[in-house]
């Protein structure tokens, strides 16, 4: 769950925020101020995930206010509310890192859009920090060792894997396969969305085996062992969320490998809230597999 401070000198235009961000599942509000001052030491404190600002502060502009925090190299994201039509210090608001703008008067639903676009943002940017990052170790390897492409996947593979805590399982060994199968196949990979899960496994049982239709490899086999790893990965990733919100493999793999909905039903019935857990969908899980792997190969 995303952590918010909104700081604006109107209470009425912080009560509205703070509504509509509980009132729509959009996330956890853990601050508020009515100036700048206390506004900058309150997201210093709380570090969160996405600052709601006011322009024109008392005591400290919304700019000043955004410069400082990105000074300081924090990981935030600002949306700025103004009057202000002025493009040259709408413009400046940029260059100083806000990353989103609302007019005022605030428009709810606007504000509901811009929202879930700067969560999508965070998430997407999270991808690209753990791909990276992952991209980063790989070079150093290849700098000691020789690496062909598929040895990068692998390794890239196992990293995510190990994440969401089903390396171990039976299961990932034919994940990686499966996914290994649809790199080397751009056609293939294009037809993933239409597919049905028995011919991908079919395929996936066929390429693995050298076309031998009668492997021991039983696509049935493959799909059931994969199915138990994923079912046991969105476990994992609800119970890091339900020990911690702001685990950062929670943010990441909550919502890039799963639908956050589902993640949600799953925490809830680990919970006891629910007689019924979060469903699993395996070809969505591959899909997004793939998508990860791709932005290693065109990293931000």
């Amino acid at each position: 769950m995303h952590s918010f401070i909104v700081i604006d000198d109107d209470r009425s235009i912080r009560s509205v925020l703070i509504k509509v961000i509980e009132q729509y599942d959009l996330g956890e509000v853990v601050g508020e101020a009515d100036n700048g001052d206390i506004g900058e030491e309150i997201i210093i404190t709380h570090r969160p995930d996405i600052v709601i600002i006011d322009l024109l502060l008392p005591k400290k502009d919304g700019i000043s206010i955004v410069k400082k925090i990105k000074d300081l190299e924090m990981q935030t994201v600002f949306i700025m509310l103004s009057q202000v039509s002025s493009k040259d210090i709408i413009g400046k608001a940029y260059e100083n890192g806000i990353e989103f703008f609302i007019n005022k008067p605030i428009n709810i639903l606007e504000v509901v859009n811009v929202i879930k676009r700067v969560k999508e943002y965070i998430t997407l940017k999270r991808t690209f920090q753990t791909i990276e990052s992952a991209a980063l170790q790989l070079k150093k390897d290849i700098y000691y060792g020789s690496y062909n492409n598929e040895d990068k996947y692998k390794k890239l593979l196992n990293h995510i894997l190990s994440d969401i805590g089903i390396i171990g399982e039976l299961g990932s060994k034919d994940i990686i396969k499966t996914c290994l199968v649809f790199i080397k196949d751009k056609k293939l990979n294009n037809t993933l969305e239409e597919m049905q899960l028995s011919d991908l496994f079919k395929i996936v049982n066929e390429r693995v085996n050298n076309g031998c239709k009668n492997a021991n490899l039983d696509s049935k086999a493959i799909e059931m062992r994969i199915r138990r790893a994923v079912a046991k990965a969105m476990k994992n990733v609800a119970t890091l969320g339900i020990e911690d919100f702001a685990n950062e493999k929670f943010m990441l793999y909550s919502s890039s490998l799963f639908d956050y909905v589902e993640i949600k039903n799953e925490m809830d019935y680990i919970r006891g809230k629910s007689k019924t857990g979060g469903k699993i969908n395996v070809k969505t899980f591959i899909r997004r597999l793939l998508v990860m792997l791709e932005q290693y190969d065109n990293p931000l």
